[in-house]
């Protein structure tokens, strides 16, 4: 097992981020990586995601970017500030598996910012583009906020608290719903650019 996964494995970011000085309420906290007036960071025991500016990462990644150096100093120093000793597998994974896994978690990582994206968009569409009389038509996307963005957010939930195979399910099984989710929220931006 490599540092950095030792390190992952072992810490709890809500208890780094304390340790560094940074404190949360319920998990949620200003994010330190723009100027956040309000809470918008959210910590969880494995990971952090801001819902202001879309950073997101592991425990590593926080540490990196708290401190301004590479996530393999950031393993470094976790180890070091925390008495971590790192633990050497006899066995390496072969460079195809590894290959793999990094593929997995990008398309993980990807479809996670894909919904987080389109949350944003229905959140957006159920406030400011409600009807503003009676007589005014309901816009599709005020219709498909009221009838969907809560099960989207659930969806949403999976890749910030479910298990591997809840996501590995959840990328099988709705791969069309979002590569139709994708293609709704950039089809207009290609245009645009086309156009341009």
């Amino acid at each position: 097992m490599s540092l950095y996964e030792t390190v992952k494995e072992q810490l709890d970011l809500r208890s780094v981020a304390e340790h560094y000085g940074i404190n949360s309420r319920n998990g949620m906290t200003a994010c330190i990586f723009h100027d956040d007036r309000s809470p918008s960071m959210k910590l969880y025991a494995d990971h952090y995601y801001c819902f202001g500016c879309s950073a997101c990462g592991d425990v590593t990644a926080f540490t990196a970017r708290l401190f301004g150096i590479s996530q393999a100093e950031a393993a470094q120093k976790l180890a070091s500030d925390f008495g971590i000793a790192e633990l050497h597998n006899t066995v390496k994974p072969s460079i195809k598996s590894q290959l793999t896994i990094i593929g997995e978690r990008q398309r993980e990582q990807e479809a996670f910012r894909v919904l987080c994206d389109y949350c944003h968009l229905l959140r957006f569409a159920r406030t400011e583009l409600a009807p503003k009389s009676e007589s005014e038509p309901f816009h599709p996307l005020f219709i498909e906020s009221l009838q969907h963005l809560e099960e989207y957010e659930f969806y949403c939930d999976i890749f910030i608290s479910g298990s591997k195979e809840e996501r590995t399910k959840f990328m099988n099984e709705r791969r069309n719903f979002l590569n139709e989710l994708k293609r709704k929220l950039y089809a207009p931006l290609e245009r645009a650019e086309t156009i341009a």
